[in-house]
Formats: structure tokens, C-alpha cells, sequence
């Protein structure tokens, strides 16, 4: 196959899926960190649609990537630290706290420190999350109303519909236009974050409900479109709804471990687990990326079904060649 040949077999939408993935796997880290936490958010959706939960402040974007031993918590009546100690859990998510307010000193420093870790999105940035925004939206509505068309062999537009649940990661980015540029590790050395034990229970509840709405929504949403799939002509279970069940049997599977674990508690965004649940969702994410990879490879081109599923997946008694 030759280059342009490639370049023919790999639609526009899919490389503007791709890059919303890209998005919501952005990261402070080096290189090698960096692209492991795009193949874990390729793996395991709950863990980057988590991170857009957080809303669009610097300090929360920034204060995100630490570990729990960066935080300590006031107003414990069994520490003997100056009211203080170190947090078990990151506070995030499940375990949402807020910072101490009444601290003015440690608020300048921190609010120093994030200004050194972020920055904000160039205004072509932004406008290259509207094209990706494009292609997704406007690929679902193909996708959609294919269902009620003939049968179509030419394009098949079900990667945007793969991809739709990127769309609250590319929003929240559009809006805010906060990037995280520095590990915030790096700056965040010598200093401990106090936060408040939130004595009315409103805001972690607030944060639990929508935690769990998210976690919901990322083991559940993917399956949509296997059922368009399925009800699109010709209607029925073939190899392309199969082979879409298999990367949403890997998204729901690891959406619902990483929702479970963090309900346990996380000290630590990387080394959950010991680093073993990191490790399963970047391989996972690996294997979905060559999935898709191959998924857009395949579109409009019948005959490549056949020759690597067999005579399962021949659709020319229909007339798709």
C-alpha cells in the first residue's frame, strides 16, 4: 500500500478523533510520562473525563497533579501538628476539599507557584478544539442518521460517535483556555498545602454525585454506538459491530476499576495501585489505539474485512464491494 494510498484509507474525522483524545491526555510531564497518560485516558475514559471535573481555575488544574502528601488537613482534633496532618487521599474528585482561605500566606505562595505552571491557550489553539469539535459533531450526526438511509458502503462515520464522550474535555479546554506546562512537582517543593475539613459535607457530596454521574456516564455512553451500529443498514451483529464492542468492553471494563479505586482513595495520580492499574490502562490503551487505528483503515473498504475476518464479515451479497 502506498502513502497516498494510506492517506485514502484514513478519513479526515478519524484524524479529528484522534487529536480530542490528544486533548484530554495533555499533560505536565516529560515526554515518556506524557504520552504514557495519553494511552491511559486512550484506555480508560472515567480517568479523563475526572480531570475536567475540576473546572477551569489554575489553582485546581495546576494542584491536580500532586500527591496527597503535598496537602495537609486543619481542624483535626486527633493531630497534634498545629491542628494539622497529612492528607491519606488526594483531595479530589470523591475526596474534594477546598483551601484554607484563612491562610493568606500560603494562598500567595500557591497562587505564585500555579502562575509559574500554567499558562494560557494560544488563541489558535482554541480555534484547532472548534475543527475538533467539527468533525466529532458532525461525524455523530452522519453516524445517526445513517440508520434511517439505505445501505451505504462507501463511509462509515462511527469513530466520531466512538469519540463523542471527548466532547466535555474539549469544551471545558475551549473555555477556560487553561494549560498546565510545568510539573507542578517540580515547583512545589517546599511547601504544604493546608485545606479545610468542609464541616457541613455539601461541597464532597456535590462532588461524589457528580463523580459518580461521570463514571456512569463513561461505562455506559460507549455502548450507544455499538447500537447504532447494530441498527444501522444492513441491521444486525456483523464484524463492525463486533469489532466496536470490543474497545467498549475495554472502556466500560477499566472506566468501572478506575471509579472503584478511586472511591477507595488514591495518594497518588501515577502510582495507584503500586503502579500496577497505571501500567493495565496505558497498555489497554495502546491495544484501543491499534484498534482504531485499523477501524479507520478499514472504512469504506469492504474487502479488507474479508481478508483478515474471513467470509464472516462479506458483505457483497448486499452490494458493498
Amino acid at each position: 500500500m502506498g502513502y497516498l494510498e494510506f492517506l485514502q484509507f484514513l478519513p479526515k474525522y478519524v484524524v479529528g478523533s484522534l487529536s480530542a483524545i490528544a486533548i484530554m491526555g495533555d499533560s505536565p510531564y516529560d515526554f515518556y510520562e506524557k504520552t504514557m497518560w495519553f494511552f491511559r485516558c486512550f484506555g480508560c475514559p472515567f480517568d479523563g473525563l475526572l480531570h475536567s471535573l475540576i473546572g477551569g481555575e489554575k489553582v485546581s488544574c495546576c494542584l491536580y497533579w500532586l500527591s496527597s502528601n503535598y496537602f495537609k488537613l486543619k481542624n483535626n482534633e486527633d493531630s497534634n501538628d498545629n491542628g494539622t496532618h497529612y492528607l491519606k487521599y488526594r483531595p479530589f474528585g470523591f475526596y474534594a476539599m477546598k483551601l484554607n482561605k484563612d491562610d493568606k500566606e500560603q494562598n500567595e505562595r500557591i497562587n505564585k507557584y500555579v502562575k509559574r505552571c500554567t499558562a494560557n491557550l494560544p488563541v489558535l489553539e482554541r480555534i484547532s478544539l472548534f475543527i475538533t469539535s467539527y468533525y466529532i459533531i458532525f461525524g455523530v450526526i452522519e453516524g445517526v442518521s445513517m440508520m434511517y438511509g439505505k445501505i451505504f458502503c462507501e463511509e462509515w462515520a462511527y469513530l466520531p460517535l466512538l469519540f463523542s464522550w471527548t466532547i466535555p474535555v474539549i469544551w471545558k479546554r475551549g473555555k477556560y483556555g487553561v494549560q498546565v506546562v510545568i510539573d507542578p512537582k517540580l515547583v512545589f517543593k517546599n511547601i504544604q498545602i493546608i485545606v479545610d475539613e468542609n464541616p457541613t459535607n455539601k461541597f464532597p457530596f456535590k462532588k461524589r454525585v457528580t463523580v459518580t454521574i461521570t463514571a456512569l456516564l463513561s461505562i455506559v455512553y460507549p455502548w450507544v454506538t455499538v447500537i447504532i451500529v447494530y441498527f444501522t443498514p444492513p441491521v444486525g451483529y456483523y464484524c463492525r459491530s463486533k469489532y466496536v464492542t470490543l474497545i467498549c468492553v475495554i472502556w466500560s471494563f477499566n472506566s468501572a476499576l478506575a471509579y472503584f479505586w478511586h472511591i477507595k482513595g488514591e495518594s497518588d495520580l501515577i502510582m495507584s495501585g503500586n503502579g500496577w492499574l497505571h501500567v493495565w490502562f496505558c497498555t489497554s490503551g495502546f491495544i484501543v489505539a491499534i484498534l482504531v487505528l485499523f477501524l479507520g483503515i478499514f472504512t469504506g473498504y469492504n474487502t479488507l474485512w474479508v481478508d483478515y475476518f474471513g467470509d464472516a464479515c462479506d458483505l457483497s451479497s448486499i452490494g458493498c464491494y
